[in-house]
């Protein structure tokens, strides 16, 4: 049974986070993808560096960049008080630079409470295998 901490998150919001996120990706929603990011959101390198520039993200807000379809499977979940880790199966299939492009790999997702109206935001990302 899951229980609802004040001070942090659980998997049925975490789910309803990830679907609200994958909506707004798909339907070009910058507004409602934008309250679900942290504002410092960064990747992970393969190295272990912050990335903090993400020309996939720009260029999707300003609309070089379409996705077309998005699935996540195999989704493992930690939760860690105000933060949680998600790692799942990503399918990312993209419009972008006059060609439509299919991607697979594993992604992680790392979550933080906020004290935004979804009380969460994305706060880091790491493709984890290719």
């Amino acid at each position: 049974m899951e229980s609802r901490s004040p001070e942090g998150l659980y998997e049925a919001q975490l789910r309803v986070l990830e679907q609200q996120l994958r909506d707004a990706l798909l339907d070009g929603d910058h507004g409602a993808a934008t309250a679900l990011l942290s504002p410092v959101l960064f990747m992970m390198d393969g190295q272990g560096g912050r990335m903090l520039d993400l020309p996939w993200l720009r260029d999707w807000r300003q609309g070089r960049l379409q996705i077309l379809a998005l699935q996540v499977h195999a989704v493992e979940t930690l939760l860690c008080g105000r933060l949680a880790l998600l790692s799942g199966d990503v399918q990312l299939h993209v419009h972008w630079l006059g060609r439509e492009h299919v991607q697979r790999f594993r992604l992680l997702r790392v979550w933080t409470s906020a004290s935004s109206a979804s009380g969460a935001q994305l706060l880091s990302m790491a493709v984890l295998t290719g």
